[in-house]
């Protein structure tokens, strides 16, 4: 065995397209992996150079969409463009900035119960939640989150409201890998 400290240990999450909105109602889609969740709670960290983090800096409330691991060529499509106006400097040359990542994605929006943040229609489940509160570590930030509302296809769902794991896929993002459950489905634009 090796010992080693890597410059990216990053290893397999699942992709979560978040969603946010400005103080002015105008939506975003983010795709993000580095999450966890346990109950009703959630962690995510956002770069502060993401028009996500600005968006919940201003609308405290976001929702998860996760897509199924089929949907990972939706995801890439939007990952190189970002919503932050200009683009920040350590992202020109890379990303190209849009304020409608929903139609490069070819995602619709649905609005949701509890929280202003719309959903994306073709992801099977979404989850709506509340900022709890942001733990500032410098260039990211930590955001504790709160679930209030969770919508999922009929056919993920169990007895006792729970969702199916045989029947869900989720995208997984591992080492700048798409994966769903088993097969190896793509890469990331930055390493192609």
């Amino acid at each position: 065995m090796k010992s080693f400290l890597p410059s990216m240990f990053y290893y397999g999450f699942p992709v979560v397209l978040l969603t946010t909105i400005d103080k002015d109602g105008n939506a975003d889609v983010t795709p993000i992996s580095c999450n966890f969740t346990l109950g009703t709670n959630a962690v995510i960290a956002l770069v502060k150079l993401n028009k996500a983090y600005h968006n919940v800096m201003e609308v405290t409330e976001v929702v998860f969409n996760l897509p199924s691991a089929e949907m990972w060529e939706k995801v890439e499509a939007i990952a190189p463009y970002t919503a932050q106006n200009p683009v920040p400097p350590q992202k020109v040359g890379k990303y190209a900035y849009t304020d409608d990542k929903f139609a490069i994605g070819g995602f619709t929006q649905l609005p949701s119960e509890k929280v202003r943040v719309p959903r994306i229609a073709e992801c099977p489940i979404q989850a709506e939640a509340i900022v709890k509160e942001v733990n500032d570590r410098g260039t990211y930030a930590l955001i504790e989150l709160e679930f209030v509302q969770v919508h999922a296809e009929d056919h993920l769902v169990m007895e006792e409201n729970k969702i199916n794991p045989l029947a869900w896929e989720p995208l997984i993002y591992n080492f700048k890998h798409y994966y769903g459950l088993g097969e190896h489905k793509g890469l990331n634009f930055t390493i192609k």
